[in-house]
C-alpha cells in the first residue's frame, strides 16, 4: 500500500527518539478514507524532501504508539526533530501546509 517505511514501537523508539532524526510520521488506519486522502498528499511531497524520511505506524497493529503520543484519532501527521514532535497535523491538510511544517524542520 505505501512507500512509507512502517514503523513498530522498537523501531519508533531507535530512529525517531534515539537517533532524533528529522522525520514525518504519520499515524493511521487501513480503513480511514481521510488517511488515504493525505497519504497520497504527502506521497506527492515525499521526493520534494530526500533528507527528511517520512514513516507511517498503523495505529491498529501499534496501538500502543499512538496512546504513547497521546493521539485521540486519525490521520495524525507529528514532524520530528530531536527526538521531540515539534509539530502536527490533525486530520486532512493541503500540500502546502504538509510542505511548510516539513521546511520548518
Amino acid at each position: 500500500m505505501s512507500k512509507f517505511e512502517s514503523l513498530n514501537t522498537a523501531a519508533f523508539e531507535e530512529i525517531v527518539e534515539n537517533d532524533g532524526e528529522k522525520c514525518l510520521v504519520m499515524f493511521s488506519r487501513k480503513s480511514c478514507t481521510v488517511c488515504q486522502s493525505v497519504h497520497a498528499k504527502l506521497e506527492a511531497l515525499k521526493d520534494d524532501y530526500p533528507s527528511v524520511p517520512f514513516y507511517e505506524v498503523d495505529v491498529e497493529e501499534q496501538p500502543r504508539l499512538m496512546a504513547k503520543q497521546h493521539l485521540k484519532g486519525v490521520p495524525q501527521t507529528l514532524f520530528f526533530a530531536d527526538g521531540e514532535a515539534r509539530s502536527r497535523i490533525t486530520g486532512d491538510a493541503s500540500e502546502d501546509d504538509f510542505a511548510d511544517r516539513i521546511e520548518e524542520l
